[in-house]
This record gives structure tokens, C-alpha cells and sequence, in this order.
């Protein structure tokens, strides 16, 4: 995932074929799409113009979806963006990503029940809440560990996400009991609402139904019982919101340990921004869970960049209290855990 300097400054015909050969591995459609896009002044002009991070491939992509507008290269597309244009651009600048994908939790969860349990969890970047539900969704396993995990919260009936692991996993999701939780976001989304589902929906990319099935079950599971959010900008005194926040977390659940969350929200904040949020999670006392870019967090760098080369792209990288642990698929359908030697 790109960060907020590259959407803003990167040449449109590159995010296009950058954002093409992420989306390529399960979204031929898309990566078909963006290719063509990107070769194609009438319409890459026109995304060009837009500011700031309103760039970004996804925001626009999930327009076409959030239309029912076609999705496959060529004249008639061309024809429809044009018809449609102050619409898609009303949506592009005014909605996010705000992907909010609970399949992450596949490789979430077992690093947050590896810790002492039960947990007391602040999410940044929260979205709907979906990934603040971890205890609540059944998991398997496939690849070098078998396993079907269901912590004592989730529902005979709760979705089921699946990834393929090469390596054991650090603990058994099966142990994550979630005692407390909050989410803080500058949009926190209310998914019982059905346009803000539609939103989300629309956000999966084409070629990948199963992901969106899986989607929409867990909204399905917030709008049931949400998780309490606060609308906050991150950007805006980070080490005080997050210690009330954590207060308030230690005295719901004084018995708990508290962790901070976030998964692909930091690269949305400049680097300043970013590396004062990870400053103030530092001096909160909690522990630290990250599923970001592998650029993103500055003080990541280094270690990213000594990790052994392999088959891992596109990958996210996921580390607790500062260490790398793994490399992931971005939406959580592989995890590749590293050793000891590695970390």
C-alpha cells in the first residue's frame, strides 16, 4: 500500500499500474482496468486532476462498483465515465477507503492471544469496528498448520475467514478473549446503515465474492453489537487522546492488557503525523500491534529491509511492540511467520 505523499505526488499513469499489479493477483478485472487506464489520456487526465489523496486508484474504482458502472477497458467505458463524471467525482471526494477488511484478523488475532489474556483493545483508524470484533469471527487454517479456531465469543453462526500459513502460528486464536474494547476514527462509520454497507461492498474489488460474502457477515456481527467508537483525528494532540482513551480501557477492565491496534491506517497520515502517532502509542505503556505497509512506520525500516528476499509481494508487514513478526496479504488471506532469526 502506498502512502499519502505517493497518492498526492505520484503521476496518475503509475498509481494506475501500480494499483494493477496489487489487485491483479485475485482481481483480474481490476488489474485489467487499471492498465488500460493508465494508457488512456481521455480518462487518466480527468483522475489527475483530482486533489490530494482523492487519487487514490480505490476511491474511484469503488465509485464504478458503488454505480454498477461497467468495469471492463474500452470505449464504452470511456463513454459512461464521461455521462457520469460530477457524480463519480462527487463520491470520490467525498467518501474514503475505509476498507475496514475483518479478514485481517486472520493474522491478528493469534498475535493478540499470544498475549496475557484477557485483552483491552484501542483500535486506530476503526472504521465500522469490524476488526475490533477478532473474538467474535471463526478462523481456519490451511498450509503448514491445520486448524479451525473459535474463541469463546464468537457464534456457532460467526463468519469463517481462512489463510494459508507456512509457518506455526504464535498462538491459538481459540485463547483471545476480549474484555474491553474502543475505536477511534475522524469518520467512525455506522454499518447498520445500508448506504454505508453499500460503500464498504463496493470497496472489494471484482473476483474476489468471497471476500465480500465474508464482508458483509461481519457487518452483519457489528450491527448486532457494535463496538463503542469516538470520533478523533489522530493528528490533533495524539498522546493525550490515546492516554484518556487507555484510562478509560484500564478502568472498564482493570485486569486486562491493553493493546493498540491499527491495520492499514497510519500511510493515510503524513510521515510527521505517523511517527508522533507510534511516539505516543510508545509512551502509553500498552502493547503495540501494527499491520501496515511495509514503509509505512519509520522505525520499522531497517528490519523490513534486512528480512530475507521471497515470493511476499504485494505484502503487508505485521509486528508487536516494535518487533516484525510476519508478512501478510494485505486482506489476510496468507501469513508468512517469521523465526526467531528473522525478528
Amino acid at each position: 500500500m502506498k502512502d499519502a505523499h505517493a497518492f498526492v505526488r505520484t503521476p496518475i499513469d503509475e498509481l494506475y499500474q501500480w494499483f494493477g499489479a496489487e489487485a491483479e493477483p485475485t482481481s483480474p478485472t481490476w488489474g485489467r482496468l487499471c492498465a488500460w487506464i493508465a494508457e488512456t489520456p481521455a480518462i487518466a487526465d480527468r483522475l489527475d486532476a483530482l486533489p490530494g489523496q482523492a487519487r487514490q486508484p480505490n476511491r474511484f474504482l469503488a465509485a464504478i462498483r458503488y454505480l454498477d458502472g461497467p468495469t471492463e477497458p474500452g470505449p464504452d467505458f470511456l463513454a459512461w465515465v464521461e455521462r457520469n463524471w460530477p457524480t463519480i467525482e462527487e463520491i470520490v471526494l467525498t467518501r474514503n477507503t475505509q476498507t475496514n477488511e475483518p479478514g485481517r484478523c486472520t493474522v491478528l488475532a493469534p498475535l493478540l492471544a499470544s498475549l496475557p489474556q484477557p485483552i483491552a483493545l484501542l483500535e486506530l483508524g476503526t472504521s465500522g469496528g469490524l476488526c475490533l470484533l477478532a473474538d467474535r469471527y471463526r478462523y481456519a487454517y490451511t498450509g503448514a498448520v491445520e486448524l479451525t479456531a473459535a474463541p469463546a465469543a464468537a457464534p456457532a453462526d460467526a463468519p469463517t475467514f481462512p489463510c494459508v500459513t507456512d509457518d506455526p502460528l504464535p498462538a491459538d486464536p481459540a485463547g483471545l478473549v476480549i474484555a474491553a474494547r474502543h475505536g477511534l476514527d475522524r469518520n467512525p462509520l455506522e454499518v447498520a446503515d445500508p448506504d454505508v454497507r453499500r460503500w464498504l461492498r463496493a470497496l472489494v474489488w471484482p473476483g474476489e465474492q468471497d471476500r465480500e460474502g465474508r464482508l458483509a457477515a461481519a457487518l452483519d456481527a457489528a450491527a448486532s453489537d457494535p463496538a463503542p467508537t469516538t470520533r478523533a483525528d489522530l493528528t490533533e494532540d495524539p498522546a493525550g487522546l490515546l492516554r484518556r482513551h487507555l484510562d478509560a480501557l484500564r478502568a472498564q477492565a482493570p485486569d486486562a492488557t491493553p493493546v493498540v491496534l491499527h491495520s492499514a491506517a497510519l500511510a493515510y497520515l503524513e510521515r510527521d503525523d505517523r511517527d508522533a502517532v507510534v511516539d505516543a502509542i510508545r509512551a502509553g505503556g500498552a502493547h503495540w500491534l501494527s499491520f501496515e505497509g511495509p514503509t509505512v512506520i519509520t522505525e520499522l525500516r531497517p528490519a523490513v529491509d534486512a528480512l530475507p528476499p521471497g515470493p511476499y509481494t504485494p505484502h503487508f508487514i505485521v509486528a508487536l511492540d516494535g518487533v516484525v513478526r510476519a508478512r501478510a496479504q494485505s486482506h489476510g488471506r496468507w501469513v508468512h511467520w517469521l523465526d526467531a532469526d528473522a525478528r
